[in-house]
């Protein structure tokens, strides 16, 4: 009898065991993950490759399992992609199907009102995971756009986001207080501006006359991009402004850090 107890014992203790990598498995599975998602449309089924056409091609990552976080990743990305394609709809709530609709559709109407009016409109969202640790993800968007006037809209923006509540990072989230003063010193010595003039007085275009971090902040493994895209703080003539730091050179400003993780 008593060798029966303890074949049953051990039997027990083998099928428990082999219990366990599906409990771990379980719990990878609900974690956060990503896809990528791509919605085309083109005007009458034209091929930008063959010549002039009108078309919207958008791509990017779409947030998949993990409770909560996954609703406020995916809103913010939408609500990026609504706020470029559709900037003059202020509060708008189109998804990612309506907005490449309504592009080629406003594109028709502007036609037909302007006969005279033949370029084709093109927009293009090209955006990925360049990053992501235990204490963020950031997304990048690469964006080229043209509908009309004298020149077409490029520009790369980023979006930073905490994995365990999805909020959107802003600068004050990943940096200490002291590194705004640290890249404006650093930021007047590149622009030859004298570091008591007021800072727009070679023709910068900074609000209020006050230096402020780009709302575009990359992260990646090894530095940390700081990008100010045309006419954010300069004439469009003057394109980009990007600074550049290495994250070891910099660390005493990061709020956060942690170890690369598969993107």
């Amino acid at each position: 009898m008593k060798r029966i107890l303890i074949a049953f014992s051990i039997i027990s203790l083998l099928a428990s065991c082999a219990d366990e990598p599906k409990e771990n498995n379980k719990e990878t599975d609900e974690s956060l993950s990503f896809s990528s998602r791509t919605i085309e449309k083109s005007l009458d089924n034209c091929t930008p490759e063959e010549g002039e056409c009108t078309f919207i091609s958008l791509t990017f990552p779409v947030a998949e399992k993990g409770e909560g976080k996954v609703e406020k990743i995916n809103k913010a990305i939408q609500d990026f992609l609504r706020n470029t394609i559709d900037y003059q709809e202020e509060g708008g709530k189109e998804s990612p199907e309506e907005l490449v609709e309504n592009f080629i559709a406003n594109y028709k109407e502007t036609a037909m009102e302007f006969p005279e009016y033949n370029l084709p409109w093109e927009a293009t969202i090209n955006g990925k995971i360049i990053y992501r640790d235990q204490n963020v993800i950031c997304l990048q968007f690469n964006t080229d756009m043209f509908t009309g006037g004298a020149h077409g809209y490029r520009s790369i923006d980023y979006l930073n986001f905490d994995p365990d509540s999805g909020k959107n990072l802003n600068s004050g989230d990943i940096f200490t207080e002291k590194f705004e003063a640290f890249v404006e010193k650093d930021f007047r010595k590149k622009q030859d501006i004298p570091e008591n003039s007021n800072i727009n007085s070679t023709g910068m275009l900074f609000e209020n006359d006050q230096f402020h971090l780009p709302k575009n902040i990359g992260i990646t493994e090894d530095k940390v991009i700081l990008h100010y895209n045309a006419y954010e703080i300069a004439p469009y003539a003057s394109g980009n402004f990007i600074l550049t730091y290495p994250r070891a050179e910099i660390e005493e400003f990061i709020k956060i850090s942690g170890s690369k993780t598969q993107v």
